[in-house]
């Protein structure tokens, strides 16, 4: 790990810490890499620096040829109990199953880019809305860049999970491998993250580390390292399984981490060579594929069920005086009665003593729990207070 970098170098690289749009980052980072001595022990730093550089560089370039207007066609509004984005190549079929799937009635056409805006529609697993926005496409047929593919990840990057759809006449894989590696440049993974690290900036009390899990390193060797590239003042939360190398790439381009359904549209078009390969590309990162065609047959429910499932979702069912409200309080898995009675009001919540519990969650229906009692899918609760 490099120590002892030149004062200048640090004082480059804390104003990278400091900058706040894209142009304040590049330009303290073209100033800092000069400064840093170019050997064995500055080797990793400096290619993770030039990385972030890069990326920015390119973060910077699409804003610049991106033209926005004084209404925004990008924007709707959030609803239901997440986000899930439908984002692909030109005539993947996105326009289809979103119509499948919702009550919407977006363009369908033969023709590339037929949507130009986001399409937002709800779909429903049992009594859960789940917003599904069909987002313009991001690649064409030729596996380039359209006008839209900017803001089109900028728009699933704030999404609760992604949905990749790509075209089976047209080497599927080429288009996932394609889409991923576009996501990725902006700061993007597909899957379910080992690790997070969360970066509290202070305005004094030095670096403290907090693990929830396990930290691989040194403390010292992470202080250094942070002291290097700016960071005098914060509390560093880890989450999983990380080293240095990782709490140092978050902090130099922070990456966020989207579960993901990969969907194969036209997929009775496709070879049985593009469905294996496609196949193994998904599963290598764990992530669930379906195959869908237009006139054939297609599990909805279980495809809906399985988007429901990955958004790691519990609907919680509450009851008073024997009689239950079937409009579920949607939580994220993990939920105690405690956090249940803190959403539905927080007097309930200072003064609960108890709560009856009916699902599978509890051996007997009915059983009396108290606030840290972790709650399942399905279950019903009345508190006591």
């Amino acid at each position: 790990m490099p120590t002892n970098l030149p004062a200048e170098a640090q004082a480059k690289l804390a104003k990278y810490q400091e900058a706040r749009t894209v142009e304040e980052k590049i330009k303290a980072l073209e100033e800092a890499l000069p400064l840093i001595p170019d050997h064995k022990g500055t080797e990793k730093m400096r290619a993770q620096l030039k990385t972030t550089l890069a990326k920015l560089r390119k973060e910077l370039e699409k804003k610049k040829s991106t033209k926005t207007s004084r209404t925004d066609v990008y924007s709707f509004k959030k609803e239901g109990a997440a986000t899930v984005v439908l984002l692909g190549s030109a005539n993947s079929g996105k326009s289809t199953l979103l119509r499948l799937l919702t009550n919407a009635k977006p363009e369908v056409s033969e023709y590339e880019m037929t949507t130009v805006k986001p399409v937002p529609a709800i779909m429903f697993h049992q009594d859960v809305g789940i917003q599904l926005v069909e987002l313009p496409a991001v690649i064409t047929s030729k596996l380039e860049e359209t006008p839209f593919t900017s803001r089109s990840i900028a728009a699933a990057r704030n999404a609760d999970m992604i949905i990749i759809m790509v075209d089976g006449m047209n080497n599927p894989y080429h288009q996932f491998t394609t889409i991923v590696e576009m996501l990725e440049e902006s700061g993007i993974v597909l899957g379910v993250k080992d690790y997070e690290v969360v970066l509290e900036k202070k305005d004094s009390g030095g670096l403290r580390l907090v693990v929830f899990g396990r930290f691989r390193d040194s403390y010292e060797e992470l202080r250094q390292q942070l002291l290097q590239i700016g960071i005098r003042n914060a509390v560093v939360k880890i989450y999983g399984d990380a080293g240095v190398d990782e709490v140092v790439e978050q902090v130099l381009r922070p990456t966020v981490f989207k579960k993901s359904v990969v969907v194969m549209g036209r997929a009775d078009a496709a070879t049985k060579e593009d469905v294996e390969k496609l196949k193994k590309a998904v599963e290598k990162m764990n992530i669930p594929l379906f195959l869908f065609s237009e006139g054939h047959a297609f599990a909805e429910e279980t495809f809906v069920k399985k988007v429901f499932e990955s958004l790691d979702l519990v609907r919680i069912y509450t009851q008073k005086d024997g009689v239950v409200n079937r409009r579920p309080v949607v939580m994220k898995k993990g939920t105690t009665v405690g956090e249940l009675a803190q959403i539905i009001h927080k007097e309930i919540a200072k003064e609960l003593k108890f709560a009856k519990v009916w699902g599978r969650s509890v051996k007997i229906q009915g059983q009396q729990v108290g606030p840290g009692h972790v709650l399942m899918d399905g279950d019903t609760v009345e508190l006591f207070v």
